[in-house]
Parts: structure tokens; sequence; C-alpha cells
């Protein structure tokens, strides 16, 4: 039983019947069992769970056929890219190398409990691009059923996958186990974005296309509805121009969800949804962060969790819930470091209480 399933998905009553119609289509094409590759005590959650699966039937506006041809793109390009095996071998510096390309969590949530999600553009620049184009047209990795595994190298694209199925695997549950929030009861499914346009290069803006396209398309096929908002703050006056010019390489669902605020709107706007604890110093808010940084988790995260680490912090590289004989479930950090695998438990929860 996944998180989502203990905790309230309301479904609309008129869609009930679609999503158990997509649910059995998933089943009848054997599109879940490659889930089941995973170690017997991990989490459905942000794979297969049924929150996931009615977040690709919302991209398809509930057409159980159109969401089930996105499940199976989906599904391909896991297998392809060994997505499930790779997200517990995966070099951890890859990961944190991954975690510098695309808007990674800060700790923080909203008024409802949604999880704030940070990136500054100026990170994109010139030699960034060009290393992440590098990397991803290399051979990246593969898994070998025979057991006998090259060292992990991942490309890009590798690297992206895993560094979002963190999000939609660890952050999302995490989140929706925290019962300081509005409807406590229903789970947590998509993300706030915040990005810092402040020094956005009207050159930068241009090189940035090919990026643009692929991330769009992985978010897009792959994560579709984990985005609520993307909020691009003190854009430059010409961002208008550059925008005209990218939207077409962005998928349209996403680009609806584009606000953009110029510098005298962003702090008031924020506050009407965030707190000023976990609204960014760079916006006019009391949290410092920083582009890159690992999630700095607010008070009421912190003490909902029981600390293997008396830190109470999380470490870098990726992490993933399983369940615990006692009915409790573990968070525990994954990936390779100088060559040698970790499973190291970090802190565990009782998501019924």
């Amino acid at each position: 039983m996944s998180i989502h399933q203990i905790l309230d998905l309301k479904i609309p009553p008129e869609h009930e019947a679609s999503l158990e119609s997509f649910t059995r289509l998933c089943e009848e094409h054997k599109l879940l069992n490659q889930f089941n590759e995973q170690e017997s005590r991990d989490l459905c959650d942000g794979l297969s769970d049924p929150s996931t699966l009615l977040r690709f039937l919302t991209a398809r506006r509930f057409d159980p056929d159109a969401a089930l041809t996105q499940f199976k793109e989906a599904c391909q390009f896991r297998q392809e890219k060994s997505t499930l095996q790779l997200y517990d071998i995966i070099p951890i510096d890859d990961f944190e190398q991954a975690r510098q390309f695309y808007p990674h969590w800060t700790g923080r949530r909203d008024k409802n409990g949604l999880p704030i999600c940070m990136f500054d553009v100026t990170y994109l620049d010139k030699d960034a691009l060009a290393c992440w184009e590098k990397t991803r047209n290399t051979p990246g990795w593969k898994h070998s059923p025979s057991g006998e595994q090259q060292p992990p190298n991942p490309d890009m694209m590798q690297s992206a996958s895993i560094f979002h199925d963190s999000l939609a695997r660890f952050v999302l549950p995490l989140c929706s186990m925290m019962k300081d929030r509005p409807n406590s009861s229903a789970p947590i499914t998509n993300f706030v974005y915040l990005v810092d346009a402040s020094n956005l290069g009207l050159k930068q803006g241009w090189s940035v296309k090919s990026f643009a396209q692929a991330i769009s398309w992985l978010l897009a096929t792959c994560y579709p509805e984990t985005i609520q908002r993307i909020i691009v703050c003190n854009p430059p006056s010409y961002f208008s121009t550059i925008w005209r010019y990218l939207k077409g390489w962005v998928d349209p669902y996403t680009a609806e969800k584009i606000v953009v605020l110029l510098s005298a709107e962003v702090l008031p706007t924020l506050r009407e949804d965030i707190d000023d604890e976990n609204i960014p110093s760079i916006f006019g808010g009391g949290f410092s962060f920083e582009h890159g940084m690992l999630p700095d988790l607010d008070s009421n995260i912190r003490d909902r969790l029981n600390w293997d680490d008396p830190e109470k912090t999380l470490p870098p590289g990726p992490i993933k819930w399983a369940r615990e004989a006692d009915g409790k479930v573990a968070a525990s950090a994954v990936g390779t470091q100088a060559g040698l695998t970790r499973s190291d438990k970090i802190a565990e929860i009782d998501c019924t209480k």
C-alpha cells in the first residue's frame, strides 16, 4: 500500500470510472509489472501509485486511452534509461550536478503544504549548457540483467530523470505526510516553482532552446501535472521577446501555468500563498536560500520525522521510502560514492498518525 492510498485520494465522481478504466488498461498491458523490479519494501509512490496514475489521467483530460498512450511512453523511457535500477546506484556527484540544472526543493512549503522549488537562471550559462549537451549525447548507463554491471556513468537525461524521480518519490510523499496543512488527509501531488530571472541575459535566453525542449518533454511525458505554478520573478524588460521564442518548445499545458511577476509585484504576490520565513531572501522574504543548496527543512517537517541523524538534515544524493516491519515507513539515502553503494537510513515516520 502506498502513502497516497493511506491518505484520501479524492476523485470527482464523474471521473471515478475513468481512473478505474485507466488502471485496468495499465494492468492489462502489464505496464505496472516493471515496477516489481524495485526492492519489495520500496514504496511505489511517484511511480505507479493511484496518485501518479491520476496525474497521467488528468494530463490527458480524463481520457483513459490517451493516458495509456502517455504512460506507455513514460514506461518505455524508464526501461530504455534503466531509471529504476539507476536510482539506487547513481553516483552522488552526478545527482548533485543535476541539482544545479533544475528547480530543486528548498525544504519549504507554501500555506497549502505544497513544496517550493527554486531556480536561478543565472546558472544556465554557456559553459553549463555545453556540459549538459555533451553528457546528453553520451551512451549513458545500461542495466545488465546478468548482474555484471559497469560502473554507472549516466547521461544527462538519465540524471535529469533520477533527479525528478527524487522529487516525485521522496518529496511529494514526505509533504503528503505532514499534518500542518489544510485538508491534511489529501495527498500532495505537485510543486510550486519560483524562478529568479533577474539576471537572464538576452543571448542566454536564445541558447537554452535545446535544453528547454528536452526537459519540457521529460516533464510533460514522465511527470505530468507535478507543477501547480511556475512563478517567474524579476524578469528583464526583454523577457516577453525571449518567451515568445521559447514558448513554442515548451509543453502547452506547462506554459499555461507560468506567471510572470515584475519586481514590485513579487513579494506582495508571494505573501498571498507563502509565509515570509519560507520566501527566499532574494525576493524579500526571510529564508536564506542559495542556488544548489540541499533542502533546509522547515521546523514542522523536522519535528514530524523520527531521525537517525541528530542533525536532522537531509544528505546529498537520492532518497527513497521503504516499508518498515512495524508499519512505519523509512527514508534511506541511496546512490554510490567512491564506487561504494550506500543504503543509509535517515529517518522514519508513522504516516497513519
